[in-house]
């Protein structure tokens, strides 16, 4: 996905996500968060570029380090208690190369689960109602 510079700059202060790495932000710590947190135009539906756009950023502020990309234990620290347990799991099935390390490309090529099953029409946007009836708890 290629997006303009201004576009991206935008969105960033749209979602209130700092451009500074040194400044801290609020990281969603459940799916619902997440979702809620990616209606970067507050028109009450969440597109899927909406939501990758977020899931891209949030790679970025997981990746503490700032190597490129997620150790199992930077990828357990933006987890919270309730989903934690299924951290092994996820980053596995992330990590396609099996090296360890979930690179930036294999973040952008795994689909967003979470999006997806809750956009029970697949028309790509999330209505309130959607969100609403797949709380992932």
């Amino acid at each position: 996905m290629k997006y303009a510079p201004l576009f991206l700059l935008a969105t960033l202060s749209l979602t209130g996500i700092s451009a500074r790495a040194d400044e801290p932000v609020k990281i969603p710590e459940t799916i619902d968060e997440l979702i809620e947190f990616s209606d970067l135009n507050s028109d009450g539906l969440i597109s899927r570029e909406e939501f990758l756009i977020v899931r891209l950023m949030m790679f970025d502020r997981v990746d503490t380090d700032k190597s490129g990309g997620l150790t199992h234990a930077e990828f357990e620290k933006a987890l919270n208690d309730t989903i934690k347990r299924f951290s092994k799991r996820a980053f596995k099935k992330v990590d396609s190369n099996k090296d360890g390390i979930v690179s930036s490309a294999e973040w952008k090529a795994h689909p967003p689960v979470a999006f997806d099953k809750a956009d029970a029409n697949k028309d790509g946007k999330l209505t309130p109602e959607e969100r609403e009836a797949k709380r992932f708890r």
